[in-house]
């Protein structure tokens, strides 16, 4: 919405909501509801745009609302000009005393709100009931002016409690998008450690490849064989070594990346797990499917061995519901935690199809995998249980097992010593 429309709408709503109100002291003179929201408007919808233009627009759109009103008939001041110019005079002075009192709006504090709030209001109807005495012959008197006060305090509470209502609303969002943030950083971040793991365990192949392209060389220098077939060895070694040369330049520059952007070093297990059930239930949103999860902590510990943890543990959640996805749609899936003779156990189960026993021998293999993308055709890459299986014996030297029974579900137990999760 533009500045324009922003400060006709403000104008507009002030001015019909005058319209509620009541006379005091005198018959032009009226205590109405739109000095309730005259301050929330100018701190919220108009907070970026100028005070004085939407007060000066607001006064002359009360003025003629007040005319057209009384012109027809359903107002009972006479259609006169001089008899309805106080109101709008109200509304001048009260932008021109807010101004002055909140210069800034966006850095104005509740402590500085108030007040200054309470002073236009008071102020402006001063005026206005000194210039509706004139006209009207009424006397102004001290009752009258702590009458003003009340009807000021009482004003000024109403628009302070909804603006400090307004003020909590949006902390709690903000908070919340932060959280969602969070959220996607630390998952976007597990991904990438989790990527780069194995971009790491290539890079030694990689590094393998080109050692036998090297001794491939080597062992025909010394062999009767074309000129051109040794340097076609010599020549593999070389492209090898500079394709790992980027390889290891991709791996830094993500590594960076990542230090960079998000430097959380430690983390709770029960932060982990709530992390985790609600980016999993935010996924099961999106699949549409009916799926409860269980989350059972029994001992909680700090761990800088988040990223990997959260890895093993998605990639289990994530499994177990492809596979109950690809079944029946809807179930159950568990996710346990004990410490057990210095070993933390991980149980992530579920009540799917279960998985065939010519299957499971299989199933942590590099590549292997049952399920495809109905949608494209595509078959999973199977890299997800092989990737558990590595980071939980290679990185943190545990170990892991399944279970598991067509038609009544899976189970699934990671074992990791204390040692290598617990912060030291």
């Amino acid at each position: 919405m533009k500045d324009r429309e922003k400060i006709l709408l403000i104008s507009a709503i002030t001015a019909l909501s005058s319209e509620l109100y009541w006379n005091v002291f005198a018959s032009d003179f009226r205590i109405s509801s739109s000095v309730i929201l005259l301050p929330i408007l100018l701190m919220t919808l108009g907070r970026n745009i100028s005070t004085m233009k939407t007060c000066a627009v607001t006064a002359c759109t009360v003025l003629l609302l007040r005319l057209l009103l009384a012109s027809v008939g359903l107002s009972e001041v006479p259609a006169r000009l001089i008899r309805l110019l106080p109101n709008a005079v109200f509304y001048l002075c009260y932008g021109i005393l807010f101004s002055v009192l909140i210069p800034n709006k966006n850095t104005c504090s509740f402590k500085l709100l108030f007040p200054s709030v309470f002073v236009c209001d008071f102020l402006s109807n001063i005026l206005e009931l000194g210039i509706t005495g004139r006209i009207t012959g009424a006397s102004f008197t001290l009752s009258s002016a702590v009458w003003l006060a009340l009807i000021a305090v009482f004003r000024t509470l109403f628009a302070g409690l909804f603006l400090a209502a307004e003020s909590q609303y949006r902390t709690l969002l903000k908070r919340e998008e932060h959280e969602n943030r969070y959220r996607r950083l630390f998952l976007m971040t597990t991904g990438l450690k989790n990527e780069i793991y194995f971009m790491k365990k290539n890079s030694e192949e990689i590094e393998s490849v080109m050692g036998n392209a090297y001794r491939l060389y080597e062992t025909l220098s010394g062999m009767d064989v074309p000129e051109e077939m040794k340097h076609t060895a010599l020549s593999i070694a070389h492209d090898v070594h500079e394709i790992k040369k980027d390889y290891i330049r991709i791996i830094q520059g993500i590594e960076q990346e990542i230090s960079e952007e998000y430097d959380e070093k430690r983390m709770s297990f029960q932060d982990l797990l709530k992390i985790l059930e609600a980016t999993t239930y935010h996924l099961l949103e999106e699949k549409d499917v009916k799926i409860s999860l269980q989350f059972q902590c029994r001992d909680d510990f700090m761990t800088e061995e988040h990223y990997e943890l959260m890895a093993v543990l998605k990639n289990m959640v994530n499994n177990a519901i492809e596979a109950i996805e690809g079944d029946s749609r809807k179930g159950t899936i568990r996710i346990e935690e004990q410490l057990q003779d210095g070993f933390y156990l991980f149980i992530v189960s579920d009540d799917g199809p279960g998985i065939s026993a010519r299957h499971l021998p299989n199933i942590f293999k590099m590549g292997y995998s049952t399920k495809f993308d109905h949608k494209t055709g595509n078959i999973y890459r199977g890299v997800g249980l092989y990737g558990v299986k590595a980071t939980v014996e290679e990185q943190f030297h545990g170990s892991i097992g399944v279970q598991s029974e067509p038609g009544k579900g899976t189970v699934f137990t990671v074992r990791i010593p204390a040692g290598s999760l617990e912060e030291v």
